[in-house]
């Protein structure tokens, strides 16, 4: 099983934690994640799935629907998959159980309240 191990990032720093990137036609599954949080306050990790949708037509009326960019690039957009708020000195640990069902269409990443090398984000992953 993939494990990435990345440092708590916010959208702003320009720098957000990149978990994997899954390449066309494939999808991931997030198994477990673990947030280490030593940070003198509370950090809160949101797990964004950031994707291309491919251009289409409405089905009632034939009209083209321009393709969604959601690939997250200083993380401006994407979806939230997870959210997990985790007090200053504590660490959370969520497994398979806690997480099932969450799946990525495209690449994860991790993107915290504060920057902070002192809370950690370990994901394990498998590509499906």
């Amino acid at each position: 099983m993939p494990t990435k191990k990345v440092q708590a990032y916010p959208s702003t720093s320009g720098y957000p934690g990149l978990l994997w990137n899954v390449h066309e036609h494939k999808k991931a599954e997030l198994l477990g994640l673990t947030v280490d949080n030593q940070h003198s306050a509370a950090e809160t990790v949101q797990i964004y799935d950031g994707f291309d949708t491919d251009a289409s037509k409405a089905a009632a009326t034939g009209a083209t629907q321009a393709a969604e960019y959601l690939k997250l690039s200083g993380v401006t957009s994407g979806l939230v998959r997870l959210q997990v708020t985790v007090p200053a000195g504590e660490t959370v640990k969520l497994g398979q159980e806690d997480l099932k069902g969450i799946e990525f269409l495209g690449r994860a990443t991790a993107v915290a309240s504060a920057l902070s090398s002192d809370c950690v984000i370990i994901a394990q992953y498998r590509l499906i």
